[in-house]
């Protein structure tokens, strides 16, 4: 018997990692990995968690589709079955089991983009990342939700006598941390309220970036995860509707100045989720507020 997993970005990724790597008892089953090689890249750690492992493409779905006849798919674990193709749509009509994925946002907002609760059995498991289940969206409930852990763990504090590290602290005490993402936009009309210099993060998938400014002397362009970064950082920081906005609200240091600038598209749900929050926490606004 087969155990597929999907995964088409890397939040899928780390939820089949958690997923493998022991969250499930006895889980050194057979399981085989379809992903997305033009949407991220494999470790040699999750090489070695799946030997067998296809690209998600019209070939592999074709190799899968006589275990999927023969009724030897297990269990099918996937974050939404939007785009599905002939293929997938036969792996998902002969899989024994459905299991979904988180696929980041969604879980908080009301109408999410790409998840079809519809779609798929009521009461089936739906693995979830745990930054802010009392946010999650009322669609969430027509599922069994099991808890994958924060996305965005707590950073261990530093041992007494650690010497502090060293960057950002030191390099921009009073900047303004640009996480890429949609909304900062509205804050580039009056660009020059945000304290420089600036260190922009560009969000990695080129087609979804928002902020076009051109960055001065003194500014900066980091590539990696922003999360590493915020811990540190000092000054202001402003984020948009993304999964950044959550690393921000738990990871930022006291003291730093975070800005919400949300798109005028965002969901109802997640925008009064993200407005209480606010409200209850220091040196949080919104962009325009």
């Amino acid at each position: 018997m087969i155990h597929l997993t999907l995964a088409s970005n890397a939040i899928h990724l780390e939820a089949a990692r958690r997923l493998r790597d022991g969250l499930l008892p006895g889980n050194r089953r057979f399981e085989l990995l379809l992903w997305e090689p033009q949407r991220f890249s494999l470790t040699a750690a999750d090489r070695r968690r799946w030997p067998i492992r296809l690209p998600a493409r019209p070939l592999s779905y074709a190799l899968l589709a006589p275990w999927a006849l023969l009724g030897l798919i297990r269990e099918l674990r996937l974050a939404h079955r939007s785009g599905a193709g002939v293929g997938l749509r036969l792996l998902l009509a002969r899989a024994r089991r459905l299991s979904l994925l988180d696929d980041g946002l969604d879980q908080y907002r009301a109408r999410p983009k790409a998840v079809d609760p519809e779609s798929f059995p009521a009461g089936i498991d739906c693995w979830l990342f745990s930054d802010a289940p009392a946010w999650r969206a009322p669609w969430c409930g027509r599922f069994r939700c099991r808890e994958l852990g924060p996305l965005f763990p707590l950073p261990t504090p530093p041992s007494a006598g650690d010497a502090p590290e060293p960057g950002i602290v030191s390099s921009h005490p009073h900047g303004t941390l640009i996480i890429d993402s949609p909304g900062v936009e509205r804050l580039q009309a009056q660009a020059s309220a945000l304290p420089r210099p600036w260190c922009l993060m560009s969000h990695p998938v080129r087609a979804k970036r928002s902020w076009r400014l051109a960055l001065e002397a003194g500014d900066s362009c980091r590539r990696g995860p922003p999360e590493e970064l915020l811990p540190s950082w000092r000054g202001t920081v402003v984020v948009g509707e993304s999964l950044m906005l959550l690393a921000a609200l738990r990871l930022r240091s006291p003291g730093t100045k975070l800005v919400l600038a949300l798109p005028p598209s965002v969901d109802g749900h997640f925008q009064a989720c993200v407005a209480e929050a606010a409200a209850a926490g220091p040196l949080i606004s919104f962009a325009g507020a």
